[in-house]
C-alpha cells in the first residue's frame, strides 16, 4: 500500500504537464521505473556474487548517492 502512494505521488505532477498525453507519459513513466529496478537488481546480484554483504550496502549506497545528485543538480 505504501509503494503504491509514493508511486502515485511520483507520476500525479508528470500528468499534469500534458493531461492529453497520460497515455505516453505513463508508458515512459513505468518503462523508466522497470528499467531501474532491473538495474538495481542486476547491480545487486553481481555485487552479492563477487563481494556479498559489502557489496550489496556498497551497490546501495551508490545507486542511493546517484539518485541523490541527480536530484539536486536538477534544481528541483
Amino acid at each position: 500500500m505504501e509503494l503504491q502512494c509514493i508511486q502515485l505521488s511520483n507520476q500525479a505532477p508528470l500528468f499534469g504537464l500534458c493531461p492529453a498525453a497520460s497515455n505516453r507519459i505513463n508508458t515512459i513513466f513505468m518503462s523508466t521505473y522497470f528499467a531501474g529496478g532491473t538495474l538495481g537488481t542486476f547491480l545487486s546480484g553481481a555485487a552479492w556474487a563477487h563481494f556479498g554483504w559489502p557489496g550489496v550496502v556498497a551497490a546501495g549506497a551508490l545507486l542511493s548517492a546517484a539518485s541523490l545528485s541527480l536530484t539536486l543538480l536538477s534544481g528541483k
